[in-house]
């Protein structure tokens, strides 16, 4: 029982930003070779949780593991919009392969929408 806290513990540790849980509109525009396709595939989800480093979000389309991602956050309590790259990191079903929870991490974001996210992850925790 002690190696499971103690690997819990070093998962948590992991991380190397603050996170905060909140449900936030995402829209996904899946990438192929870095570009948004010609047919647009975009997929609706919410987040989860948010940091300046990366989401989690939940849809109801499973996402293979180094999935390219092109994003757009609504941040609903800030009014303001978070447009992002980023990457699948792991993904796992939810509730019987029709919702699924995926980790995204940011690749390419503007010092902007960093400096955005970092002030509405602080204050937020305060």
């Amino acid at each position: 029982m002690r190696k499971k806290k103690e690997r819990a513990r070093t998962v948590r540790e992991r991380r190397q930003e603050s996170r905060i849980s909140e449900e936030d509109k995402v829209v996904i525009d899946l990438l192929t070779n870095g570009q948004t396709p010609g047919d647009r595939s975009t997929i609706n989800a919410l987040t989860k949780d948010i940091s300046p480093g990366g989401v989690r979000i939940m849809t109801n389309l499973l996402l293979p593991v180094d999935t390219p991602l092109k994003m757009e956050i609504v941040l609903s309590q800030r009014r303001r919009r978070i447009h992002t790259m980023g990457v699948v990191r792991w993904a796992r079903s939810v509730y019987e392969e029709e919702l699924f929870e995926m980790g995204i991490e940011f690749s390419q974001i503007s010092p902007e929408d960093k400096m955005l996210l970092l002030e509405h992850t602080y204050r937020k925790k305060e």
